[in-house]
C-alpha cells in the first residue's frame, strides 16, 4: 500500500463551498497527515470506505484497476470511514489495493459531505472543487466517467 506522500500539501488551500471540506487527516501507513483542502494540484478521486461495507468490498477491485490505468495522470486516495486500522489493511492487503489511503475515524468527511452512508467517491479537479460525485457503489462505467473526466482536466489546456 502506498504512503501520502503524494498528497503532501504545497500551502495551495483551494478549499471551500464548492470543494473538498478542510480537514486534516492521518494516512492509513506511516504518521503523515493529509490536509484534504491541498491535496496537491491535480485531479484526484477520493473514495469514502470501510472494511464492514460490502459495496465498498466490492468496488474496491474496480477502484485498483482504474488506478493502475490512470494514476500516473490522476491521484487516488481512498478514505477509510468509521473502522479500524487492523480491518482496514486487512481488507487491502487481500484486494491487492496499493494506493494511498487515509483514516477517518469519527467520519467527519462523510458528516461534511451529507452523505447518507458509504461508498462515496469524489471527483476533485485540480483547483480542489469536487466536480462530480457518486453516493453508493460506483459501477465499471460510472467510474471510467469519473476518472475520464478527471483525466481529460490533466491534459487540458
Amino acid at each position: 500500500m502506498a504512503s501520502c506522500e503524494a498528497f503532501a500539501a504545497d500551502g495551495a488551500t483551494v478549499g471551500g463551498a464548492a470543494g473538498v471540506p478542510a480537514l486534516r487527516l492521518p494516512c492509513l501507513v506511516g504518521s503523515q497527515e493529509v490536509a484534504l483542502e491541498d491535496l496537491g494540484r491535480r485531479p484526484v478521486l477520493v473514495n469514502l470506505w470501510a472494511s464492514w461495507c460490502a459495496p465498498c468490498r466490492e468496488e474496491m477491485p474496480l477502484l485498483q484497476e482504474a488506478y493502475e490505468r490512470y494514476g500516473d495522470r490522476i491521484g487516488f486516495l481512498g478514505v477509510n470511514t468509521q473502522d479500524t486500522r487492523p480491518a482496514a489493511v486487512s481488507l487491502l492487503a487481500d484486494l491487492g489495493v496499493t494506493y494511498a489511503h487515509v483514516v477517518d475515524e469519527d467520519k467527519a468527511l462523510l458528516t461534511e459531505l451529507a452523505a447518507p452512508g458509504l461508498p462515496v467517491t469524489l471527483a476533485v479537479a485540480a483547483d480542489g472543487r469536487v466536480v462530480d460525485r457518486q453516493v453508493g457503489p460506483v459501477s465499471t462505467a460510472r467510474l471510467e466517467e469519473l476518472v475520464s473526466r478527471l483525466a481529460a482536466e490533466t491534459t487540458a489546456p
